[in-house]
């Protein structure tokens, strides 16, 4: 039951391409890729996520192709336990629904599992991760950030109380983020590149939900 219940949280929040701040013991919303995905095989980038004063090192990579799809791989440094590694094959955006059309799970040493794509769609939703508010342009602005000092495009995303501010910059892969801020959590760009391999290297096993004994 324990190892299922990491699975489906390691699922639902690598779905929407986010670190798993589960592992951080923290409720908080992570911070969105607001920026346009432009996927080209072997790039990455690597970020610092802090919330609550806790931080931890997410990096995201393009790792392939099959025809007009890509393999997105996000990694996500979940100490104590190990990283936590999600592989989708998408159309579009990670963030979208309907574009995923698989998807690769690993947790530390644990066998990496294939998520039904039926389970993918009932847990997320139709549209799950596309943006309901309002994007506002601030114009641009030099921010400074590990990665170094960039000119950037900075956008602030709207939906109530919800306030994001992102910076944005073409030139890094695979959205252009360079640095997001929001009331609970900040994300900064380490470092970008190219060459970028899957870090999941064996064949995955079928995942199969579960029965649950009748009572």
């Amino acid at each position: 039951m324990k190892k299922w219940s990491i699975l489906v949280a390691v699922l639902l929040i690598s779905w929407l391409a986010q670190p798993s701040f589960a592992q951080m013991g923290g409720g908080a919303a992570a911070p969105k890729f607001y920026g346009d995905f432009r996927p080209v095989v072997g790039a990455w980038a690597e970020y610092q996520v802090t919330t609550s004063g806790e931080a931890m090192k997410m990096k995201i990579a393009v790792v392939g192709k099959e025809g007009n799809d890509y393999w997105y791989e996000t990694v996500v440094d979940a100490k104590p336990d190990g990283l936590v590694i999600s592989k989708m094959l998408v159309s579009g955006s990670p963030d979208v629904s309907g574009s995923v059309k698989r998807m690769i799970i690993k947790q530390g040493r644990e066998q990496a599992m294939e998520m039904p794509v039926q389970m993918l769609q009932t847990s997320a939703g139709a549209g799950k991760g596309e943006t309901k508010g309002k994007i506002v342009e601030k114009g641009t602005e030099s921010v400074k950030v590990p990665a170094g000092t960039f000119k950037a495009q900075r956008l602030q995303y709207q939906d109530g109380q919800a306030v994001v501010d992102t910076w944005v910059q073409k030139d890094v892969p695979p959205y252009g983020l360079v640095k997001s801020v929001s009331k609970e959590t900040e994300m900064v760009l380490l470092g970008y590149g190219t060459g970028a391999k899957t870090q999941i290297t064996e064949t995955p096993q079928k995942f199969e939900i579960p029965q649950m004994p009748w009572r």
